[in-house]
């Protein structure tokens, strides 16, 4: 509780003391001992989860590390433009990185998946309108979503708008499926020749579509928010406007009926993001960030007094700032 956190902090001799998103732990923040910096990592998609951003006047941050440029942007405009602001890349799980394997026996039909919360945020009822839009002219192939809604409620809503889409009959519902082998099932997605959707409104990073494209899934995706600054249009996914369902739709049945181009964009989709967010990559630039705020160098002063536009640290450059 906040009570044994105060008195542990005021106890140890840490370097950083990181937070993310917990303002929870925030009154024991306040009397860091002497030499100790805090952090606070911004992570949460959810606006309301971020609200905290407004009050943080007592504390004295030494860096908020974000994982996107747009999430950058959402801090910024919360924090002013003299926060301390850095875009550090968000390090995939390593059963996500590694090699992928054949999924044996392969799923007989494309699948066209979609993964995350049901809730408001991550938009389910759009996906099931394309997913059924797809199937009515594609009748091969399979629907399958992986998540869970924080209410019953909102479970029954889905089953119910499912039926009216006429989707039960293809629809394969992972409702606690266990993240450690969700590496499988996305190789399982790959394999089948399907594709990985996502039709949110709103990311912080877009997690994933990362995951999906690190095991070589053709990814669709809507143009906002993160997702431009790791899928390439054509190339490592296909972006559509956001809304835009038919748009969506199209780019779905383009790349099951196309094999050479859906596998072409899994392939550079997994190369894409490895050479930015693969562990060996990602975690070394959160630790030289760390090492960077604990014993400030000239350089490291130097970038920490250009602020604005938020820089971040790019690992393909050997962590040099970018604009």
């Amino acid at each position: 509780d906040v009570t044994a956190l105060t008195k542990h902090l005021q106890g140890a001799a840490y370097d950083i003391v990181s937070s993310i998103d917990t303002e929870e732990a925030f009154p024991a923040m306040h009397r860091l001992p002497p030499g100790g910096r805090l952090v606070l990592e911004i992570h949460s998609p959810y606006r309301e989860n971020v609200v905290y951003l407004r009050w943080l006047d007592r504390l004295e941050i030494a860096a908020f590390l974000v994982p996107s440029f747009f999430q950058a942007s959402v801090a910024r405009a919360r924090l002013g433009p003299r926060a301390p602001i850095l875009v550090v890349p968000n390090p995939l799980r390593a059963r996500f990185a590694a090699d992928p394997d054949d999924f044996i026996p392969r799923p007989p039909k494309p699948v066209v998946a979609w993964i995350g919360r049901l809730d408001r945020v991550k938009n389910w009822p759009e996906f099931l309108k394309i997913a059924a839009a797809v199937a009515e002219r594609m009748p091969g192939i399979e629907v399958w979503v992986a998540g869970k809604a924080d209410h019953a409620d909102v479970e029954r809503r889905f089953l119910h708008r499912a039926q009216r889409l006429g989707l039960l009959g293809r629809l394969r519902w992972f409702r606690d499926f266990p993240h450690e082998q969700m590496p499988r099932l996305l190789d399982a997605v790959r394999d089948s020749g399907g594709v990985v959707v996502s039709t949110s409104r709103f990311e912080s990073f877009g997690m994933t579509v990362a995951e999906a494209m690190a095991r070589g899934c053709a990814v669709v995706v809507p143009e906002l928010g993160p997702f431009g600054e790791f899928v390439t249009q054509g190339k490592t996914g296909f972006l559509y406007p956001p809304g835009s369902t038919v748009m969506a739709e199209r780019q779905i049945e383009e790349l099951i009926t196309d094999s050479t181009l859906r596998v072409d964009c899994g392939r550079r989709a997994r190369e894409a993001i490895l050479a930015r967010h693969s562990p060996d990559r990602a975690i070394p630039a959160l630790v030289r960030v760390m090492a960077d705020l604990v014993r400030p160098s000239s350089e490291a002063a130097s970038r920490r007094s250009t602020f604005s536009p938020a820089p971040a640290y790019s690992v393909e450059d050997g962590l040099a700032d970018t604009q």
